[in-house]
């Protein structure tokens, strides 16, 4: 009896330890709860939002005036300026074509300033400059002056950001710095864009602590708006990530994201950064969801350069997940080898009792207690082995996503490789058209993204074509693979239905070939399979699944 007890007691300490908890301040776990139930309910903030900028739309009629379409069309630009940034550019354009039609300079420059900075947003720079170019500051009206700042300020953050040259780069960060000092300067006493400049410009100087205590003056009072405070907020932690505070800072970028939420705004980086430091932290469940979330609303808003800042920590995440699922195999098989020595000790225990003439009733209750404990050991186990499968689930289908960031990443390069050879064109740049024309770029991106999905595959389903080729006939197998090459063109698209894309329209933009060739291979498999046609793709996905 007391064997049996010891024996329980160390088997359920070694489960227990498969499962470690994130640990948190509680108002740090209180605030990132209410951030999960607000990304719950978020479909009630943006319904309210549509209905709103609907309301606003009503109100554009064959009566309107050309001053009082300008106003409404401003205001359309205002509801979409963070929520979605092809809508904006289209009001901003509406905003131009009505300035000059009614012949206002003043009009026409604010228009012009709405959609550089859409286009700075987008990435677009050169698009951006187009537009800036054709204002004169000197002629711009005083009132505009700080948003004209406000454009070149971010029109040479986001060139040096991009920059591949360092001293370019250089250059454009002093660019940036004479126009953050004009934007600095003409701003008013209150305006949280002051502030915003005013932080940046302490915590380059070494000066946070002093950051802090005027952000915190303005958190503190009553008279700022939802977005304003969820502006505040990411500033507070941001002071506190660089001072190396970083539950403080979980929970101001929490707070920030709740407010984005609520506004609500696509346009936004609290919810990656907190990501970031949640996966530094060790709470990857939450992290994958928050840069989920905020990989979609970049992808619906579509700012590329929110775009870029996601996909610096995609990868990230991902080896986490793998690197956590290595963890719990091991944890999962130490425990396997647990309950064999247990069992193999039970059964011992009751041979032994049941030998034991002058003990038969003590023997069978006995033997009745070990199977109780048995089920209940075997019933644990069984929800281990079920979190490990759904960690499975979860990582095919965050390495699906990942792979279709990369590949709309590629086929926005290609357009926009397109729209820089037009410009060329037009300006008689032939040289540069010549370059322009070639494909070699896009082909050798493509060859070494298709390499590392390949390298990246097998590293999860190293046995992927043994198995595969083991579903086909003998003499339909794919036994000759190219030189240089891990996968053929048909085991990349019964690969990617591994993963669970099985949309030949996906497959074929994904592979870049056209959805017939796609459906042809698809056939040309399955009739080749062993098993019924209709059954080929469904063994295809129980390759490297544990039985």
């Amino acid at each position: 009896m007391p064997e049996r007890l010891f024996a329980i007691l160390l088997l359920v300490g070694v489960l227990t330890a498969c499962s470690p908890g994130t640990q948190y301040p509680s108002d740090v776990k209180q605030q990132l709860e209410v951030l999960d139930q607000t990304i719950a309910g978020r479909a009630r903030y943006e319904t309210i939002k549509s209905q709103y900028i609907t309301r606003i739309k009503a109100k554009i009629t064959p009566g309107c005036t050309d001053m009082q379409r300008y106003g409404i069309y401003d205001n359309l630009f205002d509801e979409y300026y963070q929520y979605n940034l092809d809508s904006a550019t289209f009001y901003a354009r509406s905003k131009l074509e009505v300035a000059r039609r009614i012949g206002s300079p003043a009009l026409t420059f604010d228009a012009i300033l709405d959609i550089a900075d859409r286009y700075v947003l987008s990435g677009m720079y050169v698009e951006a400059q187009e537009f800036l170019s054709q204002i004169d500051s000197l002629q711009l009206p005083y009132e505009l002056l700080p948003r004209y700042y406000h454009v070149y300020h971010a029109f040479y953050d986001g060139m040096a950001t991009n920059a591949g040259d360092p001293l370019l780069r250089t250059e454009y960060r002093r660019l940036k710095g004479i126009y953050q000092k004009l934007l600095y300067d003409k701003l008013g006493k209150d305006d949280i864009a002051r502030l915003y400049l005013q932080t940046d410009m302490l915590c380059d100087e070494g000066k946070a602590a002093e950051a802090l205590e005027h952000l915190m003056i303005r958190y503190e009072t009553d008279q700022t708006t939802l977005h304003e405070r969820a502006i505040l907020a990411y500033l507070i932690a941001t002071v506190h990530q660089q001072t190396g505070n970083n539950m403080e800072a979980i929970r101001y970028y929490a707070e920030s994201a709740i407010h984005d939420l609520k506004t609500p705004v696509h346009e936004h980086r609290s919810l990656y950064e907190l990501a970031s430091l949640l996966y530094e932290n060790g709470d990857l469940e939450r992290a994958y969801r928050y840069v989920t979330c905020a990989g979609n609303d970049a992808m619906t808003v579509n700012a590329l350069n929110n775009i870029h800042s996601i996909n610096r920590v995609l990868p990230i995440i991902s080896e986490s997940y793998n690197t956590q699922m290595t963890r719990k195999r091991i944890q999962l098989n130490r425990a396997l080898w647990s309950v064999s020595i247990l069992t193999l000790l039970f059964v011992g225990v009751a041979l032994i009792a049941i030998r034991d003439k002058r003990r038969v009733s003590a023997a069978e209750h006995r033997t009745r207690e070990i199977n109780k404990e048995l089920s209940r050991v075997n019933a644990r186990l069984q929800k281990y082995i079920a979190l490990l499968q759904e960690s499975n689930n979860i990582k095919e289908s965050y390495l699906g996503r990942y792979l279709d960031l990369c590949s709309e990443y590629i086929g926005r390069i290609e357009t926009y490789r397109s729209q820089l050879l037009r410009i060329a064109r037009e300006g008689g740049m032939a040289e540069v058209q010549k370059v322009l024309r070639s494909t070699a770029f896009i082909e050798s991106e493509l060859n070494e993204f298709y390499t590392k999905f390949d390298a990246t595959f097998l590293h999860l389903f190293p046995d992927f074509v043994s198995q595969f080729n083991e579903l086909l006939q003998p003499n339909k197998r794919i036994e000759n693979i190219p030189g240089g090459m891990l996968l053929t063109t048909e085991l990349r698209i019964f690969a990617l239905i591994r993963l669970g894309i099985d949309d030949s329209v996906k497959i074929a933009g994904f592979l870049r070939r056209s959805v017939s060739t796609v459906y042809n291979y698809r056939v040309k498999m399955r009739n080749a399979a062993l098993v019924r046609r209709e059954e080929f793709e469904k063994q295809v996905m129980r390759i490297g699944r544990l039985s």
